[in-house]
């Protein structure tokens, strides 16, 4: 099977993987949301925002060195899983010892105390690491599909149950704690390898020069992003991390469907291309493909979004709907970020993808301390606002590792993001038409249908030969069971 073929099939596990699990998910939220306060659901989102920066500590990127390396070294992957070890337990270290009595102290003890339970899962997440870069570097994404769906099942049914018996938080609490075992547990038994004793000098020092820059990379870039929550939660307090929570969290289920499986594989298929030329005209090709799906339902989601956050969490989050919509915007230089990030990373550039976390970073303190004392509404602006502006240097940069035309990747998005646009435009003024006339989740379903109807369209009339492009791509990357369906749709649109 070739890289298109691998990374189609690839990109369908990790969808369906991540529709199940982000559903259940969801649900689990939904629920936990109409029985707790704002200000209860800021104390655990705070928590967690300090548990997954953690994480890429622990990960150290050596994940990324396994799948990277064109050939499987036991020997290496055994100093990869030590390491990892290593790290783990400095940072439950630091966070015991550290940051959960500064968080006590200076936020809120509730979530200090928190925050000392989910250390646990810096040690899980330190033991599974090498197994999950094992499992991605043969492709094996279908067994990962499997693991994510059950890993949200079952902590997912546990969460449930308990809300109900009125543990509230600690419900929440529960179901993060369990999917992180439940995940450790399958990916150690699927992965089907153990580290042996061995532990290479040569080896560690390899691994560092490449995962050092990678993991302080991913760091300052996930801290970029979560900076504005967490000044959020300082300077305004818990119950606006609530709602700005809620407001992101469809937007979080929606980059978990369609994002999640494109960073997952999109490393793995780049890192076996040849040539950064190469590389960089398939980076540019993805970024077309992933707009095309991709631009459309998030736009959609910013002109549905007051309705539906009503609708699914309760009035009291209405001003989470408003965040909603204004967060959604920023998701499409998201897009570009992270495929530039993909390739970067598989051309062995990660030194490259430091610098742009450290600016991407600086640019976001600097905002959000200027910013996000001025409320919800301005904060979620410039946080959308924000990565238009630091994508648009990740395009520099990527210009200078892969030599390609500046003006590509903007030509490649232009048509999905013009489209987008105006059936935003359309959708959200059709909103207040039919909202006193039918049930809200009908005036939903019809307002979704409606734009697209017209992203359709507009795809289809003004910028046809973009959209015959994008399709005689996914059918060459498409598994055979759906080459049939795109044939079928090229006919009735009568794309060439």
């Amino acid at each position: 099977m070739n890289i298109k073929a691998q990374l189609g099939k690839s990109t369908a596990w990790m969808s369906l993987a991540a529709s199940g699990n982000s559903a259940i998910s969801f649900v689990i939220f939904i629920v936990l949301s109409r029985l707790l306060s704002p200000a209860e659901i800021g104390l655990v989102a705070f928590a967690l925002i300090i548990v997954e920066l953690g994480k890429i500590i622990v990960n150290g990127g050596f994940a990324q060195a396994v799948v990277q390396k064109a050939d499987w070294d036991n020997k290496y992957a055994s100093t990869c899983f030590y390491l990892n070890l290593f790290f783990s337990l400095v940072v439950a270290l630091i966070v015991l010892g550290i940051v959960s009595p500064l968080v006590i102290r200076y936020y809120q003890p509730e979530a200090g105390t928190i925050l000392n339970v989910f250390s646990i899962m810096f040690f899980l997440e330190g033991t599974k690491a090498v197994h999950e870069g094992k499992l991605k570097r043969e492709f094996a994404f279908k067994i990962i599909a499997i693991r994510t769906v059950l890993a949200g099942l079952i902590p997912g049914a546990v969460g449930i149950f308990l809300a109900y018996r009125g543990y509230g938080v600690w419900a929440l609490v529960a179901q993060q704690m369990l999917n992180q075992v439940v995940v450790t547990i399958l990916t150690l038994s699927t992965a089907k390898w153990m580290p042996t004793l061995a532990f290479s000098k040569e080896h560690a020092q390899q691994i560092l020069n490449f995962s050092i820059p990678l993991m302080l990379a991913q760091f300052i870039s996930n801290a970029s992003s979560k900076i504005f929550e967490l000044m959020i939660g300082i300077m305004i307090g818990p119950a606006a991390l609530g709602l700005y929570r809620v407001g992101g969290r469809a937007l979080y289920i929606l980059q978990d469907v369609l994002l999640k499986p494109f960073e997952h594989t999109a490393l793995s298929a780049l890192a076996r291309v040849d040539g950064t030329a190469n590389q960089g005209r398939a980076t540019v090709r993805m970024i077309r493909m992933s707009a095309f799906l991709i631009f459309p339902l998030f736009f959609g989601a910013a002109a549905v979004a007051p309705e539906f956050i009503t609708f699914a969490f309760g009035v009291k989050w209405e001003e989470s709907g408003i965040i909603m919509t204004i967060l959604s915007f920023g998701i499409a230089p998201y897009v570009l970020g992270l495929h530039i990030n993909a390739a970067l990373t598989a051309s062995g550039n990660s030194g490259m993808v430091m610098t742009i976390a450290i600016v991407s970073f600086i640019i976001n303190c600097v905002l959000g301390f200027i910013f996000v004392p001025f409320g919800l509404i301005v904060a979620a602006w410039t946080f959308s606002i924000r990565g238009f502006i630091i994508n648009s240097m990740g395009i520099f940069w990527f210009k200078k590792a892969f030599n390609v035309p500046i003006v590509d990747i903007p030509k490649a998005v232009a048509p999905s993001f013009i489209s987008s646009l105006l059936m935003f435009l359309a959708v959200y003024f059709a909103t207040p038409i039919l909202a006193d006339r039918i049930p809200t989740l009908l005036n939903i379903i019809v307002l979704c249908a409606l734009g697209g109807v017209i992203y359709t369209f507009l795809m289809l009339v003004i910028f046809r030969s973009a959209t015959s492009f994008v399709f005689k791509e996914a059918e060459q990357i498409a598994p055979q069971k759906f080459k049939p369906i795109l044939i079928s749709l090229k006919k009735v649109m009568r794309l060439n």
